[in-house]
């Protein structure tokens, strides 16, 4: 058997909202797609998220269909399961819209037999077997996943492919530690290829009685942090000969990435932003995406007065295809003596509480309860932003948080 197929996942189509990079993702997807063509894979496999949301702009979802069409008349299958993003709140998907077109084959799709989720095989080409299992916000899916046949599975002859879209706990990277995931041994062994996406980084992975373990990363960065960590996005092409297989790792690179670093400690917002402009000079800034970080301790002054507006009107007007500041690192003086003083803080709070604890109806708790839990939300609505995390990924977590602190985390994940 000999066949070669790509491996892409994370595409994000819509991502960036309105602004000039999300041209730039659908730019990345276009290249990803060309690259593809002009290598002449058998097939093609996206485990997830091929949009940033359920319900994709218009623009969006013309570009993705006539891609799509083209891949389909050059009789090149497109294979995918479901990502975290490709639902909207009321759980549709247009995934579904694009196979209904014959567009794409989702491979997550089985039966209930016998108490247990048996899937169903795909064969896009001869030899080869695909299924898979989509991926759900605050990896919910893991229920599923204990609940898969997996004798079934394993049991089934041919070279086997198995997609999914989760983080595997034994191994996310330290800076994804919130990241929820699911056990490697959750998913089923004796495949020969796994098809992993939901994790924004490229790795590769092999374990006794699974085949390889893959992530091919996102085609294009999603947050500032993947811009400034990973540079580009990227996606495998994989050649299968005899059942002997070759991962080659393409790269996607739209536009270059200029990195620019500000200490502001001890600065006041003048000395700051003659450093940004100082550095800028130094820079390579026509075409390429421009990231500004300001950290440290203002010595006097406040944020606002670095007038970032004024700098990134500058450096678009070198030519810089894209600019991108982040600020979450710098404070001013009165911002850390605020800070200090977190047992006033407290103490307004609790007068607060005691103040209008009388409005919440919760007819089954003493104000005394009241209070507690009050507090305790107070606690987990308080929680600060880690350094690297992705603002949904905080969002959620903090949401999460106190839902379980309300004890209503069940009925939340019935409506996921």
């Amino acid at each position: 058997m000999q066949t070669r197929f790509a491996h892409i996942s994370d595409v994000h189509l819509g991502s960036w909202g309105g602004t000039d990079l999300k041209q730039l993702a659908i730019k990345a997807f276009n290249q990803t797609i060309d690259r593809c063509i002009n290598k002449n894979v058998d097939f093609i496999i996206i485990s997830g998220d091929l949009f940033e949301t359920g319900r994709p702009p218009t623009t969006v979802l013309m570009e993705a269909f006539r891609r799509l069409r083209e891949l389909n008349k050059k009789n090149i299958e497109v294979l995918v399961v479901p990502g975290s993003h490709d639902f909207s709140p009321s759980g549709n998907t247009m995934l579904n819209v694009l196979e209904s077109a014959d567009l794409i084959t989702n491979v997550s799709q089985g039966q209930m037999e016998n108490g247990k989720l048996k899937l169903n095989f795909h064969e896009p080409t001869e030899g080869v077997k695909v299924t898979g299992m989509l991926g759900r916000a605050g990896s919910l899916e893991s229920k599923a996943y204990q609940l898969l046949n997996q004798k079934q599975l394993e049991k089934e002859p041919g070279f086997k492919i198995f997609m999914f879209h989760s983080a595997i706990n034994e191994y996310k990277p330290e800076y994804l530690k919130r990241m929820k995931g699911i056990k490697l041994s959750y998913l089923p062994k004796n495949f020969d290829y796994y098809a992993g996406g939901h994790v924004h980084k490229q790795d590769k992975f092999h374990e006794e009685d699974y085949g390889h373990i893959t992530f091919p990363g996102a085609i294009f960065p999603t947050d500032y942090r993947e811009l400034e960590k990973n540079q580009h996005g990227s996606f495998y092409i994989v050649d299968v000969n005899e059942n002997q297989i070759e991962i080659q790792t393409e790269k996607i690179e739209v536009a270059p990435i200029t990195s620019i670093e500000i200490d502001a400690e001890n600065k006041t917002p003048e000395m700051v932003e003659q450093n940004i402009n100082k550095e800028i000079k130094k820079r390579e800034i026509e075409n390429s995406i421009t990231l500004l970080k300001i950290y440290g301790v203002l010595k006097t002054g406040k944020t606002t007065e670095i007038g970032l507006n004024e700098i990134r009107n500058k450096i678009k007007d070198l030519g810089a295809t894209a600019v991108r500041t982040n600020i979450n690192q710098l404070k001013t003086k009165e911002y850390q003596e605020f800070d200090v003083k977190a047992g006033d803080r407290k103490e307004l709070e609790q007068k607060l509480i005691e103040e209008h604890i009388g409005q919440f109806e919760l007819n089954d708790k003493t104000d005394k309860e009241k209070q507690q839990l009050t507090k305790q939300l107070f606690d987990k609505l308080s929680i600060e932003k880690e350094d690297g995390e992705k603002k949904k990924d905080y969002k959620e977590r903090v949401v999460q948080d106190a839902l379980k602190t309300l004890g209503i985390k069940k009925e939340l994940e019935k409506t996921l």
